[in-house]
């Protein structure tokens, strides 16, 4: 059934419209000719069941009074006539102890038999049976079915006869259509099916670039304060000419792994900005605080497993860390707009972020922050520049747990992918 199906499946348009056609045409005729017959069958049978109950009696009655009067010519010639109907094949008259009395006609195997006792006087003197013969309504009931199914038969052909010229049209049409992609796409196709002809050519062609953009359609999430992490790598450039490349790509993994996994606490989303350069973004709501106070504490993360990975692998990690905030947010695929605006921003920041001060820097624009405020101080360096400062208790206490959770996924015992056994 299933090779049938796919077989099917791959025909020409207009064959597989005929043939579903004719296959439907033909199962709701074959459907309706089991109806009809059930109920024709039904509707005989009940009518020839009560002719012969009324026949049985109407014998038991003459019976009875030829046995009454003792003249078994006259039992005989009652049986005979019953006997010689075509309804009918056979007749008998059984006593009480079923011994048979009379009896004319053949018993054939698979005929019915009618019984219907013989009453003198109020007294039963034996009975009567009377034996129904089918065969022949059978037969032409049978006759009309087969009649009936070759009619369906007729009837699909002739609905496929009058469907395929429709599909070929239709057929031709798409075959059309397929012609004017072929010049497009330079594709062929095995199939020898339209449709599939034209799904063939349509995924031949390029369709992200065909696709309609709105630039009016902003993400709302692009459009709101974002407070940027910017990371200078300085010790890369020095690496890519002193390092082999699995000690390299093992360097960056760890500086991913790092950086992954300190965003992922608070919800930031890590990206390359420039050579030698990431930016970790904040924006929208978050359990942890503000965008700007989120910022400061993957910072401070950052520069601490920054310290435990140079222990574990003898190489230097740390990096320049600036901390700003930005209008629109880091823009998308839909929407360049934001992206574009905010590499003013990112510029100034990796400014920063390359300054020969220690600490993690911040913005004017950072530092006002009253979520910053709240949980870190703020020191002034050489009147000049911003720096984190001391942090409450309580936060203190967060990211120590924090950090030891990074200093376990620095070295991960799987070492496939940056955030290891971290949930996010």
């Amino acid at each position: 059934m299933n090779r049938l199906l796919h077989r099917l499946r791959n025909q020409p348009l207009s064959q597989q419209l005929a043939l579903s056609a004719a296959g439907c045409c033909l199962l709701t005729t074959l459907t309706l000719v089991l109806v009809a017959a059930k109920a024709t069958h039904s509707i005989q049978n009940t009518t020839l069941i009560e002719h012969a109950r009324a026949a049985a009696a109407q014998l038991a009655a003459r019976a009875g009074t030829e046995l009454s009067a003792g003249d078994r010519l006259g039992l005989a010639a009652e049986l005979q006539f019953y006997a010689d109907q075509t309804l009918f094949v056979a007749a008998r008259v059984l006593d009480v102890e079923d011994m048979e009395l009379a009896t004319r006609g053949q018993i054939m195997y698979g005929s019915r038999a009618f019984q219907h006792p013989v009453v003198i006087d109020g007294n039963t003197a034996g009975r009567i049976e009377l034996y129904l013969d089918l065969s022949e309504q059978r037969g032409a009931l049978e006759t009309l079915i087969w009649g009936l199914v070759a009619l369906s038969a007729l009837l699909s052909i002739a609905v496929y006869a009058l469907t395929r010229p429709v599909g070929q049209k239709l057929a031709s049409n798409i075959s059309e259509a397929v012609a004017q992609l072929d010049a497009v796409t330079g594709e062929d196709s095995a199939s020898i099916n339209e449709v599939h002809k034209l799904q063939d050519r349509i995924n031949a062609l390029p369709l992200e670039l065909l696709k309609s953009r709105d630039p009016s359609n902003h993400g709302e999430e692009h459009y709101t304060d974002t407070a940027i992490l910017c990371i200078s790598l300085k010790h890369l450039p020095g690496y890519l000419d002193t390092l082999d490349e699995s000690r390299l790509q093992q360097y960056v993994s760890v500086l991913h792994r790092m950086a992954y996994g300190c965003a992922g606490f608070y919800g930031g989303d890590l990206s390359v900005v420039r050579q030698f350069t990431l930016a970790i973004y904040f924006s929208s709501d978050h359990p942890s605080g503000s965008p700007v106070l989120r910022a400061a504490s993957c910072a401070w993360l950052l520069s601490k497993s920054s310290k435990m990975a140079e222990k574990q692998d003898r190489l230097s990690f740390t990096a320049g860390l600036a901390i700003g905030v930005s209008e629109l947010g880091q823009g998308d695929d839909n929407d360049i707009y934001p992206g574009l605006y905010v590499q003013s921003t990112l510029d100034e920041l990796l400014d920063l972020a390359n300054q020969q001060v220690e600490g993690i820097l911040l913005s004017s624009y950072a530092a006002e922050d009253d979520g910053l405020a709240t949980h870190m101080g703020i020191d002034v360096i050489d009147e000049k520049w911003m720096a984190l400062g001391e942090i409450s208790g309580a936060h203190l206490d967060l990211l120590e747990r924090q950090l030891q959770l990074i200093k376990r996924m620095i070295t991960p015992p799987d070492g496939d992918t940056p955030q290891g056994f971290l949930p996010f």
